[in-house]
């Protein structure tokens, strides 16, 4: 019996040690795994640590590269052109006023034809009082005296105000007249802001015509006004804000 219970009793240390000796060898290679996993755990953090110059050279390259891209694009960006008001020229009605009163000293054309040269005259003259050519950021317009709105567009409707890529052709009658002293005496340009269904309206029927067309004319709304501005500084403006001239 005695023997029975030594027996058992060494047979459950056996059992105990093999268990501590089987737990032992789990454990002697779990730190080993561990470690090793330790070792990638920890290798990039030691890689981030030896990369956080790079990461930070990185993002300062892409800071510089993006204040970079922003000062070129400041140099390279066009800047906005003045508002420009179109100095009054009254060398138009002087004219008509002139030839008015000599007309109207000739028998019998001081009935028909002075008259109606003279009232020219006087128009002229008032309109240059109270109208102004004014070249703003994007757009062409007529503006009181005042610089208060002129109201519709007498014609078409509409706003006095057309945008510069709306231009198709400008031009001034009789051609070649901004570079003489007397200046010329109508300004004409074509723009296609104004709606379509209205282009055929007044001269715009032969502009828009199809013999026009074919002979290079674009289609859009004809304008005609009195050079009762400053013809060079009307033409360096539409040249400037890149008018479409044919």
């Amino acid at each position: 019996k005695y023997d029975r219970q030594l027996f058992t009793m060494m047979f459950v240390r056996q059992v105990i040690l093999t268990s501590i000796l089987a737990a032992a060898s789990v454990n002697a290679f779990a730190p080993v795994h561990k470690h090793a996993a330790t070792r990638v755990a920890f290798q990039p953090a030691t890689s981030l640590r030896m990369s956080d110059g790079d990461f930070l050279g990185g993002i300062g390259k892409q800071l510089g590269g993006f204040f970079g891209s922003k000062e070129k694009e400041v140099v390279e960006e066009k800047p906005a052109l003045p508002d420009v008001v179109i100095d009054p020229d009254y060398k138009l009605a002087a004219i008509f006023l002139g030839a008015g009163v000599i007309l109207d000293l000739i028998p019998y054309i001081q009935l028909t034809l002075g008259p109606l040269v003279t009232l020219l005259g006087v128009l002229f003259l008032v309109q240059t009082f109270r109208i102004r050519f004014v070249f703003t950021e994007k757009d062409f317009e007529l503006k009181m005296g005042n610089m208060e709105d002129t109201g519709d567009n007498i014609v078409v409707g509409g706003a006095n105000k057309w945008s510069y890529d709306s231009f198709v052709n400008y031009e001034f009658f009789p051609k070649g007249w901004q570079d003489s002293p007397q200046g010329p005496i109508l300004v004409y340009f074509k723009e296609t802001q104004t709606p379509s269904d209205k282009w055929d309206e007044g001269p715009g029927e032969r502009a828009n015509s199809e013999e026009a067309i074919a002979s290079g004319a674009v289609p859009g709304q004809v304008h005609f006004f009195p050079a009762l501005c400053n013809a060079k500084q009307i033409e360096a403006e539409f040249e400037r804000r890149g008018c479409a001239k044919l």
